[in-house]
């Protein structure tokens, strides 16, 4: 259990490794959900996030596109003091990848914070992202972020002077970007290819 908003919540962390099913998350009061997404070979998914009261809800996505989809992230805050945070970073390696990110707060709740943090890499491949603040309420803290790049040339330069192949420059470039927002125990269960909830 940890504290937000003075009260204690209930943690929960899923880790979804290679499964790119549609996920439906209904968070309950005093409620702590992280999202843990890694997907080699993303294909077009929808993911719906529901929030009442006093929750507190994370999406780390990270994903490579290798064909043509469309992935649909939805929230909805319908209640007060709920803080939803949605990552994602993907690497374009062909094809397109389409990202519908929308939270919505609705109408007289209080209290909320929205992030939304989209970064992309097109590498041979294309990323649109989509990102979509619904407000209909004076109190919310909402804020939106969308990159899209290619690798630095200097970071990459800066490796192949330390004695690293180009190759290698950019596969340690993709990893660090892709892993960016996972701790080293998720990265080892990717590594292993495994599936693990706590």
């Amino acid at each position: 259990m940890i504290e937000m908003n003075k009260l204690l919540m209930n943690k929960k962390v899923i880790n979804i490794i290679n499964d790119c099913k549609d996920l439906n998350f209904v968070l309950k009061e005093n409620e702590m959900l992280i999202v843990n997404y890694y997907c080699d070979n993303q294909e077009s998914t929808n993911i719906k996030i529901s929030q009442t009261e006093n929750s507190y809800f994370v999406l780390n996505m990270s994903c490579i596109v290798k064909k043509d989809c469309t992935i649909n992230i939805n929230g909805n805050i319908s209640g007060n003091d709920n803080r939803c945070v949605i990552n994602v970073r993907c690497l374009a390696q062909n094809n397109i990848g389409t990202f519908n990110v929308c939270v919505k707060a609705c109408e007289e709740t209080k209290d909320n914070e929205i992030i939304e943090d989209l970064k992309g890499i097109n590498e041979d491949g294309s990323i649109a992202f989509i990102p979509v603040l619904e407000v209909d309420t004076n109190e919310v803290d909402a804020q939106h972020f969308a990159t899209i790049g290619s690798f630095d040339e200097n970071e990459l330069f800066y490796l192949q002077t330390k004695g690293i192949s180009l190759k290698s420059a950019y596969e340690l470039l993709k990893r660090s970007f892709m892993y960016s927002l996972f701790n080293s125990e998720f990265m080892a269960m990717i590594n292993k290819g495994e599936d693990k909830d706590e």
